[in-house]
């Protein structure tokens, strides 16, 4: 249902970026920066470039049309219009996929991932958890007056499936799997809303300082904003 409901519900544009809806088969595809590079990061796709402002570490961009096949994506550094990263993928008809950019030590690297869409349950919420974080230890994530992990054993450049939680105001507890008594990080005093999808990104670095920009963090992405 939800798959079926992109077309109409998002801001997106076409392969030749006039924001008009394409009249061939397209795919969708969104991307979130989770790398600490400096200079803004510049989309390109078939050396078609993609007039966006700043893609900042932190920042998520919801779905655009992309034509489907064979396509090639550049991640660019706009100052020195050097690319960071270049990766071909096969994008499917009617379906919808996610880049999440991140880094192993100074190489670039993107976990490429096709979203398994569907309705969540009466009464719930969906949420998957993304690891980024090149130094962080296999996870659990817990909520809030929950014994039992809803997502578990994560590793780097690994995703989970969504899973449907319960709604309202909570707080996601992220810890180590070989030790649920260690909590690495948590998001508090977040509020999930019955029938939304999120995703969870681990982003940051486990041994920078706890008050730096590049500290282990969770954060909260709310996909299909429209929906």
């Amino acid at each position: 249902m939800v798959l079926m409901l992109l077309p109409f519900t998002f801001s997106c544009l076409d392969d030749d970026g006039t924001g008009s809806l394409p009249n061939e088969p397209t795919a969708y595809v969104s991307f979130y920066n989770g790398t600490n590079e400096a200079s803004d990061i510049q989309i390109e796709v078939d050396s078609t470039v993609y007039d966006r402002k700043a893609f900042d570490f932190g920042e998520f961009i919801d779905y655009w049309y992309f034509y489907t096949g064979e396509r090639n994506f550049s991640f660019v550094d706009s100052d020195s219009d050097q690319s960071l990263l270049d990766t071909a993928v096969n994008l499917g008809v009617e379906k919808a996929y996610s880049f999440f950019l991140t880094e192993t030590g100074d190489e670039y690297t993107t976990l490429f991932i096709e979203d398994s869409l569907e309705t969540p349950v009466n009464g719930k919420a969906l949420i998957r958890l993304v690891h980024l974080s090149s130094d962080g230890p296999e996870v659990n994530l817990f909520q809030r007056d929950h014994e039992e992990a809803i997502l578990e054993s994560l590793s780097f450049l690994e995703s989970t499936d969504f899973v449907n939680v319960d709604t309202g105001e909570t707080d996601l507890i992220l810890k180590a799997s070989s030790d649920d008594q260690n909590e690495v990080v948590r998001l508090n005093d977040i509020h999930l809303r019955e029938g939304r999808i999120y995703t969870v990104v681990i982003r940051g670095k486990l041994g920078a300082e706890s008050n730096s920009a590049d500290a282990i963090r969770l954060q909260l992405i709310r996909n299909y904003p429209n929906y």
